[in-house]
């Protein structure tokens, strides 16, 4: 069993690594920089993470994944809202503005497309966990599609941000949760 990790080493490297990915991007990262930039030496960094990929896995776990809350607000739209607005701002604002970089890279690198897979399906977790919950009060129907309406939720943002280079406003968040839904939503049933 190997030795625990010393947490203000961890976190110097992951700010360093961090630091370095937000200024110039995946390609442009170099592990010798990162050790250098934590004030460690490339021994300790390896000790650590064997990789570049390794030490980018936990720079997006502690950015993109450890963030993930996928709160009861005792409504599934509320709940919704909620998660597509931490994606919104994880992926437009501030240093989850690299997570960008990084699904671009990932078509060159079969273990960083690894990474941004395991991220992305961590995150549809907490939509899955929502959704569930949601059925269970009886806010949506059992047989829809749970995969197909997280991609219906999430569609716009990764369409905005790869493919239009168009803004989005967190105001749009509630647009598409409100369309979505209410193209899903169970029909309330009519007194009589």
């Amino acid at each position: 069993m190997g030795r625990p990790r010393e947490q203000g080493v961890d976190e110097k490297i992951l700010n360093a690594a961090l630091s370095r990915l937000v200024r110039w991007g995946y390609a442009q990262l170099r592990v010798d920089d990162v050790a250098a930039d934590a004030g460690v030496a490339k021994t300790t960094l390896y000790r650590r993470w064997a990789s570049k990929e390794a030490l980018v896995a936990d720079v997006m776990r502690r950015l993109y994944l450890d963030r993930v809350q996928a709160t009861d607000h005792g409504d599934l739209r509320a709940d919704l809202i909620a998660l597509v607005r931490e994606s919104y701002e994880l992926l437009f604002e501030g240093p989850g503005e690299v997570v960008e970089d990084l699904v671009r890279q990932s078509g060159a690198s079969r273990e960083l497309a690894a990474v941004i897979r395991s991220t992305t399906d961590a995150r549809r977790r907490a939509f899955r966990e929502v959704m569930n919950r949601g059925v269970a009060r009886g806010e949506l129907d059992p047989s829809i599609d749970h995969e197909l309406v997280i991609d219906l939720l999430v569609g716009p943002l990764w369409t905005r941000l790869l493919v239009t280079d168009t803004p989005l406003t967190k105001d749009d968040v509630v647009s598409i949760v409100n369309a979505v839904m209410d193209g899903v939503s169970r029909p309330r049933r009519r007194r009589r």
